[in-house]
């Protein structure tokens, strides 16, 4: 619609006198490219959105483009070399460093934003090398265990008694009967990165870390491999086949009724407040004495160095990530934590569970190899899950990811 906006006021401008389109002709085109939402680009939220942000700076006009995600970092990284990016964009947090490394997006120290309007582990996701590259806009937490309460009441298990890896391990027998397709928790093994996810939550969990404050591999830290090993023991409650199953399988197999615990981000509430399951929410699982940790996920809004219009995009971050908007413009959670207290409390069970393990989440590393050192988790999981030795198969990791 806006390209069709400004094709028409081309039209009218050149059938008018000069001076009447000065105006129009002094407006700023922001380029804003986003991961597609929809089957048509962006949400409808999200179209609301510029229109507001349009009224209200009628000296701005956004200049939509939106990509599905599969094709999203390459169609940028390729415009931005190409010198036709855009002004400002969404990020997947994972790709942050990368493109800060590169040079391609702009230092945001200067510009006003407070870490203390989001989210802690989401603000960790922009800041890199001491800089901040960018402002984060939306999240969830990779993963919230959402539990069949049915499932649980049939094996005399409580709930609330999983939190803990003690729990967990004392109750995933009595959740598990293969022969009626009945399993207790749906971890994978997929090459996919929903297990790296899930290690790195059940790593965080336990006090470790994926790589440490110089930027080596931590995987072999007593931490880690401890949360590894329980990584794998937890496996023997799952259903077969794990090292080929992708998460949404895992996802279905809640859906019918035969998992007992789906480990998922919190964008699933809508769909089970929708389903016949009788379910709830807790956060995931740590040691006993220590608190749950989740991974982070989510989007952060970045303006490109190659950029004419600095200031605009500027402009347009500060609005989309503004307490009043946030919240309606995000398809996880709003990363302004003010916004995201409302939306939570509107719009997700167990509010206050959502809002502390999102405060006590953190991203995955912050790395500019990122996609490869991922490519290297998820080769370790399937080791582990096939006969090698945990020690093993993370020195093994950490010598591929050192070696990057």
């Amino acid at each position: 619609m806006t390209n069709r906006l400004l094709l028409a006021g081309s039209f009218l401008c050149a059938g008018l006198i000069a001076g009447i389109c000065t105006a129009s002709a002094e407006q700023v085109v922001l380029k804003f490219w986003d991961n597609q939402q929809t089957e048509s680009g962006l949400s409808k939220f999200q179209q609301e959105a510029v229109k507001r942000f349009e009224a209200e700076n009628p000296d701005i006009k956004v200049e939509v483009t939106t990509i599905p995600y599969p094709e999203y970092q390459q169609r940028l990284l390729t415009a931005v070399q190409a010198g036709n990016g855009p002004d400002v964009s969404t990020v997947d947090q994972i790709w942050n460093a990368a493109f800060a490394e590169a040079g391609a997006i702009a230092k945001l120290d200067d510009a006003g934003f407070k870490a203390d309007a989001f989210f802690p582990g989401a603000w960790e996701s922009v800041n890199y090398k001491g800089n901040v590259w960018g402002v984060p806009f939306n999240v969830d937490v990779w993963f919230f265990a959402f539990v069949n309460k049915v499932l649980f009441q049939a094996a005399g298990v409580d709930p609330a008694s999983i939190t803990t890896w003690e729990g967990l391990k004392a109750a995933a027998p009595k959740l598990t009967d293969a022969s009626k397709g009945h399993y207790a928790i749906g971890l994978t093994g997929s090459k996919s990165e929903y297990p790296v996810v899930m290690t790195d939550s059940f790593i965080y969990s336990n006090g470790g870390t994926v790589l440490d404050t110089n930027g080596k591999c931590a995987l072999t830290s007593p931490e880690a491999v401890q949360a590894l090993e329980f990584y794998k023991e937890m496996t023997q409650y799952t259903p077969a086949g794990i090292l080929n199953a992708a998460n949404e399988q895992m996802r279905e197999l809640f859906l019918n009724g035969t998992l007992a615990v789906e480990l998922w981000p919190a964008l699933e509430q809508p769909t089970l407040e929708a389903s016949k399951i009788d379910w709830d929410l807790l956060a995931g699982f740590a040691p006993q004495g220590k608190k749950a940790v989740g991974t982070f996920g989510g989007w952060n809004l970045v303006v490109y160095e190659s950029s004419k219009h600095k200031d605009a995009a500027l402009k347009f971050i500060r609005f989309m990530t503004r307490e009043d908007v946030n919240g309606a413009v995000v398809d996880l959670i709003p990363a302004n934590v003010k916004a995201a207290d409302k939306f939570v409390r509107e719009s997700r069970r167990n509010p206050d569970t959502v809002l502390e393990h999102l405060n006590n989440a953190k991203p995955r590393p912050l790395s500019p190899n990122y996609l490869r050192v991922s490519e290297i988790q998820q080769d370790m999981v399937q080791k582990i899950l096939t006969g090698t030795a945990v020690p093993d198969a993370a020195a093994a990791a950490c010598q591929a990811i050192d070696g990057l």
